[in-house]
């Protein structure tokens, strides 16, 4: 980066603020990314382009700490709810997912049901 160090934005720093210093913080970033790229086509100054990496990550580190805020508050607020959003539903795998349940693998259909009570396997005593 050369002989001045830019100062990287902490997540942790982050989620301690309210929404609205996240949203001031992340107008003025966008509009540091603006000059800095207007700047860079103009004049051919070396030092704004480690600049402009660093803006862009921390543009991206606001959003993503906003973004934990409202699906943690919407979170609280479907909790105890019948139903829940399904982009706020518990992933699981997709074998999981997919799966039947207990309850559908259980099921048998009539002819089945009819099978095994006239057919049911036979336990014999083998004395040894």
């Amino acid at each position: 980066m050369g002989a001045q160090q830019y100062q990287k934005i902490k997540a942790y720093q982050l989620r301690e603020k309210t929404e609205d210093n996240l949203k001031d913080q992340l107008t003025n970033l966008k509009k540091e990314l603006v000059s800095l790229r207007t700047s860079l086509k103009s004049s051919a100054a070396q030092v704004k382009l480690a600049r402009i990496r660093v803006v862009r990550k921390g543009i991206a580190k606001i959003l993503t700490v906003i973004n934990e805020k409202r699906r943690d508050a919407a979170k609280d607020t479907w909790k105890n709810k019948k139903f829940c959003p399904k982009d706020l539903r518990y992933k699981g795998t997709k074998a999981s997912r997919s799966g039947l349940s207990k309850h559908q693998a259980a099921l048998k259909t009539d002819r089945m049901a009819k099978k095994a009570a006239n057919f049911h396997p036979r336990k014999f005593a083998v004395a040894l």
